[in-house]
């Protein structure tokens, strides 16, 4: 009788524990990784980044999307990802959200940014990515309105917040202009609640108020860079956050094999250096909502976030890269023997820190190395 009681006190025992194992496995929160995605794929021409015929400045795709989110994050990716590149982004940035206790609804804004061109050394291709990239500006600002009108039935407090990520940053930065001209989003006085940038691939000084600053930069010269998003960015967003990483590989001033300063004629990119402070200071210029955080200490010398054994962009068989140098490690990493999972939050910490108001705690300066190699 004791024996049959010893064994059904250790089933008990066991099936207790399992269930705290499994309840520790499980994620608390709602979403899935079935992420709703608003998507302009194949709307342009990626060889010439013209817009196709049968599509507008406005129209986009809704996939597994509801009519209304009241509050929700949409979160635009940058260059050179295809269609899964853009999920695989999506679904790292929800994990490393969730990991900071993010509840609400993530949806992805996949846009036409795999205009790669290796026959010129990506030339052509950025130039097309950055026309598209402004181009897909309405297309976002046209589903956020829509999403706001949608949800007056159901709140009148709809709370948006965007992220982007390199190239992404020039698709937000051309919703909110497109949001500034646009008397569905100014009549109510609408606002977004936030904006974050991640390792922003556009020039340091497009964030200015005055358009004279970009002519007096001598690297636009000949550029079609007209406009300064500091009045959009300062009528149009309560909280706007420039997470920026001076040793980003994408972005930073390099002796050979160097991709934003020689892609933009030597300027300096947002997510690389911050703000513009030479060869002059836009600092009095800046939208009055304007915050800048160096995040490079988020940033960990892994070869491959995705662990898809596949290097990194920009990471070479064989190369020792640092602290700071994956231009793809903002969102995230996961983790090498189970890839359901998160190994690290890169910097989405920082960005989820600063929704809930606390004092962003970056990491502090531990200089590590790997050495990358594919599997």
């Amino acid at each position: 009788m004791a024996i049959k009681s010893n064994i059904k006190f250790i089933m008990i025992t066991f099936l207790i524990f399992s269930l705290c194992i499994h309840s520790l496995a499980t994620p608390a929160w709602g979403q899935s990784k079935n992420i709703p995605i608003i998507s302009t794929r194949e709307h342009f021409n990626l060889a010439s980044g013209e817009r196709f015929d049968n599509h507008t400045k406005t129209d986009f795709i809704r996939l597994n999307v509801s009519n209304c989110y009241p509050e929700v994050v949409i979160f635009v990716h940058g260059w050179g990802s295809n269609d899964s590149d853009a999920k695989k982004k999506f679904e790292r940035t929800l994990l490393s959200l969730q990991s900071n206790g993010f509840n609400d609804t993530l949806v992805g804004f996949s846009w036409d940014s795999n205009t790669f061109t290796l026959a010129d050394l990506n030339w052509v291709g950025w130039i097309n990515a950055k026309k598209i990239a402004t181009e897909n500006g309405p297309k976002l600002s046209n589903y956020i309105i829509e999403n706001l009108e949608k949800c007056k039935n159901v709140t009148n407090n709809a709370e948006i917040r965007l992220i982007g990520h390199s190239l992404g940053a020039r698709v937000i930065l051309s919703a909110l202009e497109s949001l500034h001209n646009d008397t569905r989003w100014t009549n109510d006085s609408n606002k977004i609640t936030s904006v974050h940038l991640l390792g922003a691939a556009v020039d340091n000084e497009e964030v200015t108020k005055e358009l004279n600053d970009l002519f007096l930069d001598p690297t636009n010269t000949g550029t079609l860079k007209s406009t300064a998003y500091g009045n959009s960015i300062e009528n149009e967003v309560i909280h706007f956050y420039n997470l920026f990483n001076t040793d980003d590989n994408y972005l930073e001033p390099k002796s050979y094999f160097q991709i934003y300063p020689s892609n933009e004629y030597g300027d300096l990119a947002l997510g690389q250096s911050g703000f513009q402070k030479y060869p002059y200071s836009i600092s009095s210029s800046l939208p009055n909502n304007y915050h800048e955080i160096d995040v490079r200490n988020e940033i960990l010398p892994i070869c491959d976030a995705d662990r898809d054994e596949i290097l990194d962009s920009l990471i070479p068989e064989g190369n020792l890269i640092s602290t700071g140098d994956n231009h793809n490690g903002y969102m995230g990493y996961l983790d090498e023997m189970n890839k359901t999972k998160l190994m690290d939050d890169g910097a989405m910490n920082i960005v989820v820190d600063t929704w809930n108001g606390i004092p962003p705690q970056v990491d502090g300066h531990i200089e590590e190395t790997t050495v990358c190699k594919s599997k």
